[in-house]
């Protein structure tokens, strides 16, 4: 992994320690630390914190780990853990804690800033409802709802992104438009 300056400045290349793939990359809002999904060979995927610095890579999540999104002080990793069930993983020391109201098929969009919930949303559900999740309560509401204007053809929407501060939002609709011709044969 490579760290290319935006301006003047060095490329940096982070140290892999065992890691042999890399699946996903975030950076912590600090800029000092990257959280990368990754696996070691004969391993399954898990993340780890990646100080930018320099050293290795260390593991926060067990192997078997996806979906991980870093809470907004960067002390948490919510992520789909190997019991197919969302916990909260510290970053430093301690004991995962379980989350209520999270299943398999949510796909996360985004922490509050304030860290107590997230937005999440269902792939195949057209239109798109995203719905926050207090994390202490698992109790779901209704954030917002999204589809584009013209449906022709919407097979799903998947991939939304919501800025940090929660007043914007982007996603990516997957369509499938096809003609069909009618003819006829002459005698």
């Amino acid at each position: 992994m490579v760290v290319y300056p935006a301006g003047a400045g060095e490329t940096r290349q982070l140290q892999r320690g065992g890691i042999e793939n890399y699946v996903t990359a975030q950076w912590f809002r600090d800029g000092t630390r990257v959280l990368i999904g990754g696996n070691q060979p004969g391993k399954s995927t898990r993340f780890y914190v990646q100080p930018i610095a320099g050293g290795d890579p260390r593991p926060v999540t067990p192997e078997g780990t996806s979906a991980g999104w870093i809470s907004p002080d960067g002390s948490l990793v919510l992520a789909l853990g190997p019991d197919a069930g969302y916990s909260l993983y510290p970053v430093a020391e301690g004991e995962p804690q379980a989350v209520n109201g999270l299943t398999q098929s949510d796909a996360i969009a985004q922490w509050s800033p304030d860290g107590k919930s997230v937005l999440v949303y269902r792939r195949a559900q057209i239109p798109c409802r995203i719905e926050r999740v207090d994390l202490a309560t698992g109790r779901r509401t209704l954030f917002q709802e999204i589809a584009p204007a013209d449906r022709t053809g919407l097979l799903s929407i998947r991939e939304v992104f919501v800025s940090d501060d929660l007043r914007s939002w982007a996603y990516t609709a997957y369509y499938q438009v096809s003609s069909l011709f009618a003819s006829e044969s002459k005698p």
